[in-house]
């Protein structure tokens, strides 16, 4: 199965006569990923959203259209022989003020394993197709799934003394490392500031 996703459908035969296809994101997902977030148990829904609750219709349509905000989203479908599908996984990036994007990635417990490093690695494929030179993510320090997801490309990390349990991965999308803007070699200060979540916590106040 290629990484390159861009505008075309990818599929891999699975048991059962069932077909998992990974593909764009796109406004008609809203309902598929409402019901995938509803499936997920509260500590998994935390280290995504930062809460236990699922996050409103509101947010989930709103990230179906990352693409007219310069960002790009990847959704994975298993099919069934009976004509059925489900959205099993899914990957975005927000675009974010300094040309880098913020990454997000979900998948239904039932399809863990090979299925998040793919979603990564085609993310970060069409990150770079368009000229996105780094994907950034807050990360819960509990969270070893991600950090070890991530870890296999090389990241940096930005601590925050405000969330200690909570810290700023960076990863490259054309190399190993993370860039860095400029060619002089004066010293460099990185400012990471939150972004890009639903801040459930606030909208419960």
């Amino acid at each position: 199965m290629a990484h390159s996703v861009g505008t075309q459908c990818r599929c891999v035969a699975l048991p059962a006569a069932r077909v998992l296809s990974v593909r764009p994101m796109r406004d008609s997902d809203a309902d598929g990923l409402i019901a995938l977030y509803a499936g997920l148990n509260i500590d998994d829904r935390y280290q995504r959203f930062f809460s236990g609750n699922p996050p409103p219709e509101s947010f989930v349509r709103k990230m179906t259209n990352v693409t007219e905000r310069g960002g790009f989203g990847l959704i994975a479908v298993i099919e069934g022989p009976d004509g059925t599908s489900r959205i099993v996984g899914e990957a975005t990036y927000e675009l974010l003020p300094d040309g880098d994007g913020e990454l997000g990635i979900t998948v239904a417990e039932d399809a863990r394993g090979w299925l998040g490093p793919y979603l990564l690695d085609a993310l970060v494929e069409a990150a770079a197709d368009r000229g996105v030179p780094n994907l950034e993510a807050y990360v819960l320090v509990t969270n070893r799934r991600m950090l070890t997801m991530l870890r296999a490309r090389g990241y940096a990390i930005v601590d925050h003394d405000e969330q200690p349990a909570v810290i700023r991965v960076t990863i490259g999308t054309t190399q190993r490392m993370p860039t860095w803007p400029g060619t002089h070699e004066r010293p460099r200060l990185l400012v990471e500031v939150p972004g890009g979540r639903w801040h459930a916590e606030e909208a419960a106040r």
